[in-house]
């Protein structure tokens, strides 16, 4: 069953209380705002556009084939240098973890001063890391897709709404 989990005008509202908890984090030079393409590149624009001065970049790493997760392959690295700056994260969803844990020993190696994962929706039953920044908790049967999460054959990024289709147990 499919059915929509997130208007745009709710989105909007989740994306600007996580603005506002990053906007209240104080530094002493703008941070570095890296996006995971693909899934969080409408948050990403979206959320940008609320913050103050930030600069921007893009990593991506693929993990899924479907809906299962597999090995991990960074494909595109950040350009900015990132020593002794701060950096925030921003991906779409924290499921088990696992990509965000790979992304900072990835970036970790450049020296930052911190690193921060910001994500708009988080499983339930996933752990939280202490420095998480996140939306929403979402029920963890539902597959989201939408507002840049993809869904079948790596469509409907395109949906401004965020909908949620079962996953049945095996």
């Amino acid at each position: 069953m499919v059915s929509i989990l997130y208007t745009e005008n709710e989105i909007s509202s989740i994306v600007k209380s996580i603005a506002e908890q990053i906007n209240q984090q104080k530094r002493e030079t703008p941070p570095v705002m890296i996006c995971v393409l693909n899934g969080a590149f409408m948050f990403f624009t979206d959320l940008v556009k609320e913050l103050g001065d930030c600069e921007i970049d893009f990593i991506r790493v693929k993990s899924y084939d479907g809906i299962t997760q597999g090995d991990f392959q960074m494909t595109k690295f950040p350009d900015l240098p990132l020593y002794n700056r701060d950096v925030f994260i921003i991906d779409d969803i924290y499921d088990t973890g696992n990509t965000i844990d790979f992304i900072i020993k990835k970036l970790r190696i450049n020296q930052p001063k911190s690193i921060t994962p910001v994500v708009l929706f988080k499983r339930y039953s996933s752990d939280t890391p202490e420095n998480l920044i996140f939306g929403n908790l979402i029920k963890d049967e539902a597959w989201l897709y939408g507002y840049g999460l993809d869904g079948e054959n790596g469509l409907h990024r395109n949906l401004k709404e965020v909908r949620g289709a079962h996953i049945k147990a095996d």
